[in-house]
């Protein structure tokens, strides 16, 4: 099931830093870390990790009561349901008094419900006036407004019990992919004033953004088997997300630059990065000036941002603004058209998505039988901060963990939501298509100015025979290196330039002898 990709589920990157609440003219809320220095590889965290008997406990009971519930309440409904016919006090324990939030199924909020998450009910109400124009003084009230609107909203009463039961310090959010459905919320407010999972708590993701840098050097013609330069050797695009190469990915950021990332990030599903100063930066209003390209994935943002940009991933690259409204309904149980949609656009090709899943792809081992795709990191500051963000093609979850809760990282609370939504739902197993093989195999990021990489790289190494590696080329020799004449023993040929030696004078007497001749008549010759 793992389409011969090796597991890489619980990796992480861990950082050192320190909290603070720097200066800046828009601050995060409370609770927002500081940070400094650089990112570091970090060993992985182990498979198979056993929820804690806590966590599995209550989700445990409180799963099966939601199905009891949710059988008792199919008999007493019927199709009513199905129809949008809701009863004025459907199953939930708040009575006809809140009857105006419902979950998805039908089953009315707790009473408590907004008391308990104040952060999440602002969301709501927000949503409500933004979207269909009503505000909290127009819903049903059994009392005051008999006649007033119900919402039924997208969360999942199983899913946000389960949610709820996650101890201390510690956060999750589920998106449904392709619809971008909120199925549940939980920002640990009762145990840290503030909602953690919010745009008022951002947190640095780390290894957890190295899908939106990889989405956008695919976007941009690069495969996945382009080549990059690390700290300690060159590795492919592949290995930099599956081992979490923090030098790498941060090179890939600054080949394609800040801008680049955080625009392929918004159209992902992220709204804002907060800076090194602390100020919130509006990704809708291109609001990136100052900001580093090798500091992207320390710069914190929301978890409810990231379970988006995996629900994106997780869609095949469409993306679904997340949203609490599921709809509205009036007093004959008829649906009231919003004056605005939910808008979902097309992120990223369809290729794109394909690759990323394959490279954040785990192993059947933590979910048997069962393909998914995850990132998990640390961050080191005065507390310790986990996540784990990944999907599966029916639900895509962030979770995310502070201080104590930390110690086993974000994988269990991110089991605890999975396991419970395939349980309930009974979603099918779907086997993820593995790498498109789409893209162009890059070496800019290893090469010099000259086009010529390091014959010594592990690129060469892989690749003997590439021309940049200087294959094919013949070494001009030195002087020391030219080749000497060959010794021969015969003796040198005279140089036809020479003139011809002048004969030695002989030591034998002149002739005396008188030459004669027939023409001659002596002493007149």
């Amino acid at each position: 099931m793992n389409n011969g990709n090796p597991s890489r589920v619980g990796r992480r990157r861990r950082r050192t830093g320190s909290h603070g609440d720097p200066s800046g003219h828009r601050r995060a809320g409370a609770r927002t870390p500081g940070y400094s220095g650089k990112r570091r590889a970090a060993p992985a965290l182990p498979l198979g990790i056993t929820l804690p008997g806590k966590i599995g406990d209550v989700a445990f009971t409180k799963l099966h009561l939601a199905v009891a519930g949710a059988v008792s309440l199919v008999v007493v409904l019927g199709v009513a349901i199905v129809l949008g016919d809701l009863p004025d006090d459907a199953s939930g324990a708040g009575g006809e008094a809140q009857a105006a939030f419902l979950y998805a199924g039908g089953q009315s909020l707790p009473a408590d419900f907004a008391e308990r998450h104040p952060a999440l009910a602002e969301q709501i109400d927000a949503e409500l006036e933004a979207r269909y124009g009503l505000t909290p003084e127009q819903l049903y009230d059994a009392a005051a407004r008999p006649d007033g609107f119900r919402v039924v909203l997208t969360l999942d009463k199983a899913l946000q019990e389960a949610a709820e039961a996650t101890p201390g310090e510690a956060g999750v959010v589920a998106v449904e992919p392709g619809t971008g459905a909120v199925r549940c919320y939980y920002g640990a407010e009762g145990a840290t004033g503030v909602d953690q999972i919010g745009p008022a708590a951002p947190h640095p993701p780390l290894s957890v953004f190295d899908m939106v840098t990889a989405a956008t050097a695919l976007e941009a013609g690069a495969s996945i088997e382009s080549w990059w330069r690390g700290d300690d050797a060159d590795v492919t695009l592949a290995a930099a997300v599956q081992d979490s190469h923090a030098a790498a990915m941060d090179a890939v950021a600054e080949q394609y630059g800040v801008e680049a990332v955080l625009d392929t990030g918004k159209g992902m599903g992220l709204t804002a990065v907060t800076d090194a100063e602390g100020a919130v930066r509006d990704l809708a209003a291109g609001e990136y000036d100052g900001l580093e390209a090798a500091d992207l994935g320390v710069y914190p943002v929301s978890v409810v941002d990231m379970a988006s940009v995996y629900a994106t991933i997780a869609s095949g690259g469409v993306h679904a603004e997340t949203h609490f409204i599921d709809r509205v309904i009036d007093t004959d149980d008829a649906t009231v058209e919003p004056g605005e949609g939910v808008r979902t656009d097309r992120a990223l090709a369809e290729t794109t998505a394909q690759d990323l899943q394959f490279l954040g792809l785990g192993a059947s081992e933590a979910i048997e039988d069962r393909d998914y795709f995850g990132v998990a990191a640390d961050y080191h500051g005065t507390t310790t901060q986990s996540w784990f963000v990944g999907a599966i093609p029916q639900l895509s979850v962030a979770a995310w963990a502070d201080g104590a809760a930390a110690g086993d990282g974000g994988l269990p609370l991110w089991r605890n939501l999975i396991d419970t939504a395939i349980e309930v739902h009974d979603y099918e197993p779907e086997q993820l298509p593995g790498a498109s093989g789409a893209g162009e195999d890059l070496t800019d990021g290893i090469a010099d100015d000259d086009g010529r990489i390091d014959p010594g790289s592990e690129y060469c190494r892989a690749n003997p025979d590439e021309d940049a590696c200087g294959a094919g080329e013949s070494p001009s020799p030195t002087e020391s290196e030219s080749p000497s004449a060959p010794e021969t023993s015969e003796a040198p040929e005279p140089d036809p330039t020479t003139e011809e030696p002048e004969p030695e004078p002989s030591s034998e007497p002149p002739s005396t002898e008188v030459p004669t001749t027939e023409d001659c008549d002596w002493p007149f010759c």
